[in-house]
């Protein structure tokens, strides 16, 4: 016993060694089996651990059904990362199998398998027979394609007729897969039909399969119903037309189909008819000398073989509408309610309802009104619809039109009307309404920006709405889409004619919102607004070296932070303890200035200023001069660079340095120069 043992320990000790000396490797987790649905995206991952510092010697390879998966542009499957992941983008049924992870390092091998199925629609059905076709019946049967993963539940079947074999017309329901074979359909009289099949799961329904070989010819019989929505229409004056929604083919059931229109007074006892032949027919209009009688209808659906056995609905219905005899009287403002800029409310007495007299079924009113200055032909027209009751011609009737112009003379009358004639109108009244706030200004746009101002220019609105007394400004500033609180300006623009503004005081590279509002006496409308970002124009901070400084004057030069248009530079200068500065002429091709009729042994405080078109100005540094050259101590001239602040001798390094520069710059001022003289 103590022997086995003994072994058994030896072995254990033997593996850990060599797990030691050569590694460990294995899948730690298997693959799992997966179903989808056809079209979603599956991930299989094959989780290899080994030993500490051997993972990225890890070799893995992926198969489905033992063939070696090699990823491609037109491939759906894709390694991921470190080849641990497979993910199968829109999934397809040519892609259910077997799929297996292989990973390996050095002779150390680990595999899992698992299986994808897919499920989709089922495959058509098959070998679709007909098996009887005996009276308007027919007996089919089939078998099942692949079900694509997921139970058949039942089964559409289809059928067209030789009349028109493109178009395959449903059967009324679905049959359930558990119903007994074969399975029966009711079909139409007088058709030659063929027949196919959808299978479906719970994905959807399958393709249709081939239709059947052989026909089923049903005998012609009598129509099954009469055709349906039978009434008449009352937009013809003096005629009765009578309207209905005609049968499809399938239920004409034999040749000669036809229609049978019947219709005679409300009370009368006689029918008169007569037969349309054309089966799309949907009215037949009729001569009446009558407007809007009540009569009764009726439309039957007729073959060769007979009428169909359902008899008609008797419908009510009207011959045709014409003018209304009346006009509304009393027409005028509602002395209740005040004229508002765009709103006016009126009243009249209401007319008698009766059929004679609106000759039509009574809609209510029709308000119409105009500009007195563009007359009646342009008239805008409202509808005021009016319940019927039996006490409403004793009422006044009130109605308000919204939408009118502010600060319009305007006219208007009202008529009564029925559904498709208007009646004689009132008589015609003439009002005004007030002044009201305009409407907003129209092509609001920037027409400069600078780097602190914006220009912007408008035109007035298209509705003043009244007597433009000027016009209000203001901006926001916006700062990461938040848009900051108005900030109005003064004075406020009180000629209207003045269309353009300039607000000042802005910020550099910032973004604002500017709104624009019209004002009348009555107040401001809604706004215009723009949202503009201000340039970073103003110019570069300039770098001057001073040089060749005497006992009256001395030279500079100087080179800019970076080039522009339209910039001048000059100098300012001022004795020591002065608070006054002197300036020269401004320069705008040449980089250099020299200035005279300085005072010797004087300190001066000189700086450099650019300056754009728009008189944005920066400033260099303030460095000092001293106009006796022997004041720096030896007697040597030097320089003076506000790029390092201080004076250097003119050593012979400095003199070529200098000789650089000054070469540097005569090529940039002829530069400059040509850039500008080009642009302009």
């Amino acid at each position: 016993m103590w022997k086995l043992v003994y072994l058994t320990d030896l072995f254990i000790w033997w593996w850990l060694i060599i797990s030691i000396v050569t590694g460990d490797l294995r899948i730690r987790v298997p693959l799992t089996n997966q179903e989808v649905t056809q079209g979603e995206t599956v991930k299989f991952v094959c989780d290899v651990v080994t030993s500490p510092g051997e993972t990225d010697k890890v070799f893995i390879r992926w198969k489905f059904n033992e063939e070696v998966i090699k990823p491609s542009k037109s491939s759906r499957f894709n390694i991921l990362g470190d080849g641990q992941t497979l993910k199968i983008q829109n999934a397809h049924k040519t892609e259910q199998g077997d799929y297996t992870c292989i990973a390996s390092i050095r002779k150390m091998k680990d595999r899992s398998t698992a299986r994808l199925i897919i499920k989709t629609t089922p495959s058509p059905p098959k070998n679709i027979e007909l098996v009887t076709c005996m009276g308007h019946k027919a007996d089919l049967v089939w078998e099942d394609g692949e079900d694509g993963g997921d139970v058949i539940k039942g089964y559409l079947v289809q059928y067209n007729t030789s009349v028109n074999p493109n178009y395959w017309n449903h059967n009324y329901e679905e049959i359930s897969k558990s119903a007994p074979e074969p399975r029966t359909i009711d079909l139409s009289p007088w058709g030659t039909y063929s027949f196919r099949v959808l299978a479906r799961n719970s994905i959807g329904y399958s393709e249709p399969s081939l239709p059947t070989k052989s026909e089923c010819r049903i005998p012609p019989g009598h129509p099954d119903g009469n055709p349906e929505k039978v009434g008449t229409k009352t937009d013809k004056k003096y005629k009765l037309v009578i309207t209905w929604e005609p049968m499809p083919r399938l239920e004409h059931n034999g040749p000669g189909f036809r229609y049978h229109v019947f219709w005679r007074p409300k009370g009368s006892t006689y029918w008169k008819n007569m037969t349309v032949w054309d089966e799309n027919a949907d009215e037949l209009e009729l001569d009446v000398n009558d407007i809007y009688g009540l009569y009764e209808v009726k439309v039957k659906a007729v073959n060769d073989i007979g009428e169909s056995y359902q008899p008609a609905f008797i419908i009510l219905g009207h011959s045709g509408e014409a003018e209304p005899l009346l006009s509304p009287k009393d027409f005028r403002l509602d002395p209740m309610q005040p004229i508002q800029p765009h709103k006016a409310h009126f009243i009249w007495e209401s007319v008698d309802t009766s059929q004679d007299k609106i000759r039509g079924r009574f809609r209510g009113y029709k308000l119409r009104y105009w500009k007195s200055s563009e007359g009646r032909h342009k008239w805008e027209e409202v509808d005021v619809i009016v319940e019927t009751s039996d006490d409403m011609y004793l009422r006044d009737v009130r109605a308000a039109i919204s939408g009118l112009p502010a600060y319009t003379a305007l006219r208007a009358q009202v008529s009564v009307m029925n559904d498709h004639y208007t009646g004689p109108p009132s008589a015609t009244i003439d009002f005004s309404t007030p002044e009201g706030v305009p409407g907003p200004v129209r092509h609001l746009h920037e027409h400069r920006i600078g780097s602190t101002y914006v220009v912007l220019k408008w035109l007035p609105p298209e509705e003043p709405n009244g007597v433009l007394m000027g016009y209000d400004i203001g901006y926001q500033p916006i700062k990461s889409s938040q848009v900051g609180n108005v900030i109005f300006l003064e004075p406020k623009i009180s000629n209207p004619s003045v269309l353009r503004a300039q607000i000042k005081g802005l910020k550099a590279d910032h973004t604002y919102r500017f709104l624009v509002w019209a004002r009348t006496q009555t107040g401001r409308g809604e706004p215009s607004f723009i949202d503009v970002e201000t340039t970073n124009s103003r110019p570069g901070i300039p770098h001057p070296i001073v040089s060749a400084v005497d006992r009256t004057s001395f030279n500079i030069t100087w080179r800019p932070e970076h080039f522009q248009r339209d910039v001048q530079y000059f100098l300012e200068y001022k004795r020591e303890g002065e608070i006054d500065w002197e300036k020269t002429k401004p320069e705008f091709l040449k980089s250099w200035k020299v200035v005279n009729g300085l005072r010797s042994n004087t300190k001066y405080q000189v700086r450099l200023v650019a300056m754009n078109k728009f008189g944005e100005t920066t400033y260099s540094k303030n460095f000092p001069v001293f106009t006796d050259a022997t004041a720096y101590g030896d007697g040597a001239q030097k320089s003076y660079d506000a790029s390092i602040g201080k004076y250097e001798s003119f050593n012979n390094h400095n003199i070529a340095k200098r000789h650089h520069l000054s070469v540097i710059c005569a090529i940039t001022t002829v530069l400059t120069a040509f850039i500008t003289v080009f642009q302009r």
